[in-house]
């Protein structure tokens, strides 16, 4: 692992990975006969769905263009990728909906389908955290990767923001969490930060609140 100044996917990426193994485990877990839990299921995977479809798009929008001009082996891995895991989203979705059939069946595909895919995510998230992102920064620099860092968040609507947020911040450790709040604390407006911090005190455990407020000087 080379290690990087500026990590476009890092914190993204455990927040997925989390959100990924908790569907899966729990659709483990779920009885086949429980309707609301199938139901509860099928809308976390329709959100997970749209996370991983946002997630891409920004990464296509403001992380390819450069992959392409500078990249382009890479640029080119990085978009059949997408295209594969978009096919793949789909038949999650249907998998997760579906009312057809023997329920404990149904269930067992799912379940199966969730880790088949999270394995396939994972490979992929691996090819853009330790061999695309060394490359990236060594190709364009510490500035350049700065700027497509601001330009994803600042594309990010507040409430997309906020649900992301709740997902990485708990698969975060204390020093991936200080250095992402501790940016926001320095740029962002007090009111707009005090928003965020009530956010992370939602989702993470005392303790780890109060480490983190520790570090960034919080009384």
């Amino acid at each position: 692992l080379e290690p990087v100044a500026v990590d476009l996917y890092r914190d993204i990426h455990k927040g997925i990975r989390a959100e990924l193994f908790a569907a899966t485990e729990s659709a483990g877990r779920l009885d086949p006969v429980d309707r609301a839990g199938r139901a509860d299921l099928a809308h976390r995977v329709d959100d997970i769905v749209e996370l991983l479809v946002s997630h891409a798009h920004h990464e296509d929008e403001h992380i390819q263009p450069a992959l392409e001009q500078h990249l382009p082996a890479r640029a080119e891995q990085i978009a059949a990728d997408h295209e594969r895991i978009d096919g793949r989203l789909e038949v999650l979705v249907e998998l997760a909906r579906t009312t057809d059939g023997d329920p404990r069946l149904r269930v067992h595909q799912l379940y199966l389908e969730l880790a088949s895919f999270t394995a396939a995510y994972l490979e992929h998230q691996d090819l853009e955290e330790r061999i695309v992102m060394p490359a990236l920064e060594g190709a364009v620099g510490i500035d350049a990767c700065l700027a497509m860092n601001q330009a994803v968040v600042g594309s990010i609507p507040p409430e997309e923001m906020a649900r992301s947020l709740a997902l990485m911040l708990p698969a975060m450790n204390i020093d991936d969490r200080s250095e992402l709040l501790g940016g926001m604390q320095a740029g962002a407006p007090a009111e707009v930060f005090e928003q965020v911090w009530g956010l992370t005190r939602s989702v993470l455990t005392a303790d780890d609140v109060a480490g983190l407020a520790r570090r960034l000087g919080r009384s």
